[in-house]
């Protein structure tokens, strides 16, 4: 009756383990979700940014992945009732954990020099509009994109214009798609085609930052949902090992009952007899 108890036992931590690993494989699936949304918006705005802003959100694609296969490892170390597995799971996990503290605290340095590489980025890009084509397919993109024009508005155009011989941007123009082409059904020119009032650093500066805080707050949110998964995991697997122990001895205890005539083992028979010799009348005289 006790094996069987045992047997529940070790099942219920596999259940339990495996229902950790399926909330970690949630965690994972998050991880992903954020690391990507940062990195499609990081791309599209690639030509004003370093790789050093597009690596945390790369580190967190990589560390969602790497989730699924350490929840993988921990279902099998459960299955298979490895405490050895079991504790590898626990230490993967850990070190993700690190990683993703890593991506946070990178993603928050990185916001310290962000406007000042903005400002150069977007200034140099600015002043070669109309002679570099993927300058002037970023600009469009940026202005069109966050409904901006300039650095910090229409007038920075003014010395561009007169040094590259070129007219406004068209995609400073509201209603105005990434090509230039006018989209407005609306008559009155004048409301149409004037530029758009605020610059382009002060928006772009602030998808930077939103994207770098949610980078961090999500990292370390889904790190304290780790953690947790990690006290849990070097729980069950200690409780795996007491029970595997716990099993060995009561077989053990039943294999010695089994060899010792079920007998209480280290207790002696209070019983003990000795063996008796019975001698003959004429023996017993002569013996006299």
């Amino acid at each position: 009756m006790a094996a069987t108890h045992l047997d529940v036992g070790l099942r219920c931590i596999k259940y339990l383990l495996c229902a950790v690993n399926s909330l970690f494989v949630l965690t994972g699936i998050m991880i992903i979700s954020v690391g990507t949304t940062i990195y499609a918006v990081y791309e599209d705005f690639s030509h004003f940014l370093d790789y050093s802003y597009v690596s945390p959100a790369t580190l967190l694609i990589v560390v969602g992945i790497l989730v699924f296969v350490i929840a993988f490892l921990g279902c099998c170390g459960a299955l298979r009732e490895s405490t050895c597995m079991v504790l590898v799971f626990a230490v993967s996990l850990s070190i993700v954990l690190v990683l993703e503290l890593a991506a946070a605290i990178s993603a928050y340095a990185l916001q310290d020099g962000i406007k000042d590489l903005l400002a150069d980025k977007i200034n140099v890009t600015m002043h070669q509009y109309g002679k570099n084509k993927e300058a002037t397919d970023a600009i469009d993109f940026l202005q069109s994109r966050l409904y901006c024009c300039g650095y910090n508005g229409y007038e920075d155009w003014a010395e561009i214009m007169k040094e590259n011989h070129i007219e406004l941007p068209k995609s400073c123009r509201p209603w105005a798609d990434i090509n230039g082409n006018t989209t407005s059904t609306i008559d009155n020119d004048e409301i149409a085609f004037a530029p758009y009032a605020p610059g382009c650093i002060k928006h772009l500066s602030v998808i930077i930052y939103r994207s770098a805080l949610y980078i961090s707050t999500g990292a370390v949110a889904i790190a304290l949902i780790q953690l947790t998964g990690i006290m849990f995991a070097c729980m069950l697997g200690r409780a795996i090992r007491r029970q595997k122990t716990e099993r060995e001895r009561r077989k053990w205890e039943l294999r010695e009952s089994l060899v010792n005539g079920y007998q209480p083992l280290g207790k002696s028979d209070p019983f003990t007899t000795f063996p008796v010799i019975y001698m003959s009348p004429s023996e017993t005289l002569k013996n006299a």
